[in-house]
């Protein structure tokens, strides 16, 4: 009996143990994606990119965790200069089966943002505003940035399964600049502009 009583106790704490650990996971974001390094084929080990999202009505809010040892950023851009050019997280959202019409949205490690409403492959409205709220904040050892997005005005029917899209991060400079994607395959040349790798966006949640 005092075996068979051990036995239950210590299978009680285990599976109390297990527990604990599941809601710890939960809490840190265990749902979270992380973003592959697309070209070029190594970069800083330091370097690294988590995204997750969420839908509370219509709204989609995605925040992204920047890893990475320096900054390539400047506080004020210059005319004809973009978030892209620097240091940039970025979502691309559809709800359509072939991937068009998307919407792009980018964010600075400054919160400087850029719009654009992609039609079709030869067919780009820049500079739009498509609804984005963003904030984006310095931490140790990189920057956080967090975009809310509107759904319906986009043309959302409701439909949480055609929330697809991609997120990517662009980080560094020169021969060191990285690309980074939730979905692209390793590639010799990033091109983020391939709707084909889209994926439920709230499979990353």
């Amino acid at each position: 009996m005092h075996g068979a009583n051990f036995a239950s106790i210590t299978a009680w704490r285990v599976m109390k143990l297990l527990a604990v650990a599941a809601i710890l996971l939960v809490s840190s974001g265990a749902g979270a994606c992380e973003l592959s390094l697309v070209t070029p084929a190594r970069s800083l080990p330091t370097n690294g990119v988590q995204a997750d999202a969420k839908l509370v009505d219509d709204t989609l809010t995605v925040h992204f965790s920047v890893s990475a040892p320096s900054l390539n950023a400047k506080k004020i851009l210059a005319p004809g200069e973009y978030p892209y050019q620097f240091d940039v997280v970025e979502l691309f959202v559809t709800f359509s089966d072939s991937g068009f019409p998307y919407f792009e949205f980018e964010v600075s490690p400054y919160n400087q943002t850029f719009q654009v409403r992609i039609v079709g492959e030869k067919e780009h409205h820049e500079a739009v505003n498509l609804g984005l709220k963003s904030t984006a904040t310095m931490v140790p050892g990189g920057w956080n940035a967090e975009l809310s997005i509107p759904l319906k005005p986009l043309g959302w029917d409701g439909d949480r399964a055609k929330i697809r899209g991609n997120f990517y991060s662009v980080l560094g400079q020169g021969r060191a600049r990285g690309y980074w994607s939730a979905f692209l395959p390793k590639a010799p040349k990033a091109n983020f502009h391939q709707p084909q790798y889209f994926q439920p966006l709230l499979s990353c949640s």
